[in-house]
C-alpha cells in the first residue's frame, strides 16, 4: 500500500515539475470545447507561451460567438517580418515563427499549415464552421501561393 502511495505522488509530483497538472493540462496549450487546438512551445517578442495560449484562445471564443454570420471556413497564410501569419476568413489569429518551427522541428510553412488545419477543424467542430465572419483590413493567400 505504502509503495502505491509513493508511485501516486511520483506521478502528481512529475506533472507538476513538467508544469502540467494532474489532468495533463499544460498552460501553453490551446484547449477549446474539449477539442486540443494546438502547444505552444516557444515565445514571440515580450509574449511568453502563455500569453500567446491566453491571445489565441481568446481570439478563437470571441469568433466563435459570431452567430449572425453563415459561411464556412477558408484559411488563408500571409509572409509578415515575423514568420507566417495565419488567418481564418480574414481574421488574423496566430504568427508561426522560425522560433515556433524549430520547437516543433519543422519549417514555418508545414507548422502554419498544420496549426490552421487545426483551427479550422475546432471550428466545423465546435463552431459550427459557419458562424465565423469574413472580414479583414490585409488580403491573405492561399499557402501555396507564398513563396
Amino acid at each position: 500500500m505504502r509503495a502505491l502511495l509513493v508511485a501516486f505522488m511520483i506521478v502528481v509530483c512529475a506533472g507538476a515539475w513538467a508544469d502540467e497538472n494532474f489532468y495533463g493540462w499544460h498552460p501553453s496549450s490551446v484547449d477549446i470545447g474539449g477539442q486540443h487546438v494546438l502547444t505552444f512551445r516557444a515565445g514571440s517578442g515580450k509574449m511568453t507561451p502563455a500569453d500567446r495560449r491566453a491571445m489565441l484562445e481568446f481570439r478563437m471564443t470571441k469568433a466563435l460567438t459570431h452567430t449572425e454570420y453563415l459561411k464556412s471556413v477558408t484559411m488563408t497564410y500571409q509572409k509578415v517580418p515575423a514568420g507566417i501569419a495565419v488567418y481564418a476568413n480574414g481574421i488574423y489569429f496566430l504568427s508561426v515563427t522560425p522560433d515556433d518551427a524549430k520547437a516543433n522541428n519543422s519549417t514555418p510553412r508545414t507548422l502554419a499549415k498544420q496549426w490552421g488545419n487545426s483551427i479550422k477543424r475546432t471550428f466545423e467542430i465546435v463552431g459550427p464552421a459557419r458562424q465565423l465572419p469574413h472580414e479583414g483590413t490585409k488580403k491573405p493567400v492561399p499557402l501555396e501561393h507564398l513563396e
